[in-house]
């Protein structure tokens, strides 16, 4: 805990943390010492994961209520962090679109883009620069197994993961001489509000737990580039890799989409 706490502390920034896999990274990061920066759109939330971290651990917890789609809320982030030494950015907050891509209002994309890019590259950029000034530092960004491939009927979501995926590995190759370490996250089917519009009887998938996703992250974190929860997301991947082209990779995963979004596709 002392070494995660010399190349990650003093403080740790984590985006979309009041529920799911971003709550679970608070609590975790929270055990190892760490002091939190918890932001998101949901007060009440916040408050009360603050109370629970407080009450089970010795450290210091920051609120910050923001909606991440906006650059104003991006920019009162970096504001009410100025005198703060963040060593740990975790961009967790996401949202998906699922339908057919013309049934989506465009603005509903462009939010998607907004809250799943822009975001976490306007973050990355401004707390990296810092990290790199420190000469130590870690940033995780949330990708997931969808990345590797178009995905009809999550068409758009898709493509905001891919940008976190090849984003990573890009930033990653130029900070490591900076001792900044930098990790993509790829789970697949994870028990979070995202997956609520999923229907999974009839199908052999079980969704992850926000749990084991953020303690393989954080396991993970110095170690790789690239981290994939779960034996299924795995056998995705290296199956997609090295056996599928990618237009079958694409048709699988529609197949399983519109299996699993059979009670949105069908409104």
């Amino acid at each position: 805990m002392k070494t995660f706490i010399n190349k990650y502390g003093p403080w740790a920034l984590i985006t979309g943390a009041s529920v799911g896999i971003g709550r679970e990274y608070a609590l975790q990061v929270a055990s190892r010492g760490l002091n939190v920066i918890i932001v998101a759109r949901n007060a009440q939330r916040l408050k009360l994961l603050k109370t629970e971290i407080t009450a089970n651990y010795n450290i210091d917890v920051k609120v910050i209520i923001a909606d991440l789609t906006s650059e104003e809320a991006i920019q009162q982030i970096i504001n009410m962090t100025q005198d703060m030494q963040i060593g740990l950015l975790i961009n967790n907050a996401g949202r998906e679109d699922s339908n057919h891509f013309l049934r989506i209002n465009p603005q509903e994309h462009l939010q998607t883009i907004n809250l799943n890019v822009k975001a976490p590259l306007l973050l990355t950029h401004h707390f990296g620069a810092k990290m790199i000034e420190q000469k130590k530092g870690g940033i995780i960004n949330m990708s997931s197994i969808v990345a590797f491939q178009g995905v009809p009927y999550i068409a758009n979501y898709a493509a905001t993961k891919s940008f976190n995926l090849i984003f990573s590995e890009g930033i990653a190759a130029e900070f490591k001489k900076h001792n900044v370490d930098v990790l993509a996250v790829t789970p697949g089917f994870t028990n979070t509000n995202l997956a609520s519009v999923y229907e999974f009887s009839g199908t052999p998938f079980k969704p992850l737990e926000p749990e084991f996703v953020a303690q393989r992250a954080l396991k993970a974190l110095g170690d790789k580039q690239l981290t994939i929860p779960g034996f299924i997301n795995k056998f995705l991947y290296w199956s997609g890799k090295f056996l599928f082209t990618r237009n079958l990779n694409t048709a699988s995963f529609g197949t399983v989409f519109k299996k699993v979004l059979r009670n949105t596709l069908k409104n």
